[in-house]
């Protein structure tokens, strides 16, 4: 009977990491502000440090630190607080953290009209790609702009990226610690399943060490 036990936990708890492995959420418990000062700069590529370990770089010009109107067109305006933003229709910018990081979230807007599709992606210190996330696609939002990001199973994110359209960031928190991560409904399902099976068995088990006497 123990050897039954034994095979459920194994059996299940693997399964239900994969199933937690990745997953684009719009909220990040436990995770820490990460602030861009509010340096006002237009048409840089990098590399700059928003904060020790963490590295801006870009394809292209963009606003680091900028407060001031930034336009993102049909998508409303950004001012007040310091965002970082691509300031042209095409290319990308990177934050890459020097310790990986398990999770990443943002405020994220971009224009619909003057570049290619409008993402997010993440990738690992092999440069994997590990997720990504379509904002934008032929002129047409695929989501509304707003917070986005991506929650691991392990602190493997080594770059986030943002690609075309004007994109920009904002309200930005990281979280370091994989154990920060909310499991998925489906992970929940399969612990639960795991958890039962496993106290049904040590009940029959201790059914059977039961001895019955009679007067």
């Amino acid at each position: 009977m123990k050897k039954f036990v034994l095979t459920v936990v194994a059996a299940t708890l693997p399964f239900a990491a994969s199933q937690a492995s990745a997953a684009v959420v719009a909220s990040l418990p436990g995770g820490t502000a990460l602030p861009i000062p509010a340096d006002e700069l237009l048409g840089v590529s990098g590399p700059l440090s928003p904060a020790p370990g963490v590295t801006f770089t870009s394809t292209a010009g963009s606003a680091y630190g900028f407060t001031g109107n930034y336009s993102f067109v049909s998508n409303g305006v950004w001012s007040g607080t310091p965002m970082i933003g691509l300031d042209e229709g095409t290319g990308y910018f990177e934050l890459t953290f020097d310790t990986a990081i398990a999770g990443f979230l943002g405020e994220l807007n971009w224009t619909t009209d003057f570049g290619g599709d409008a993402s997010i992606e993440i990738y690992d210190s092999a440069n994997n790609l590990l997720e990504s996330l379509l904002l934008e696609t032929g002129g047409v939002n695929q989501v509304a702009p707003g917070f986005y990001g991506f929650s691991r199973a392990s602190a493997d994110i080594s770059r986030v990226r943002f690609n075309e359209e004007f994109i920009g960031v904002r309200n930005i928190s990281t979280l370091t610690d994989a154990m920060g991560a909310v499991p998925e409904p489906a992970t929940w399902a399969f612990m639960i399943f795991g958890f039962g099976a496993v106290g049904g068995a040590m009940r029959r088990q201790r059914k059977a060490n039961v001895k019955v006497s009679y007067a």
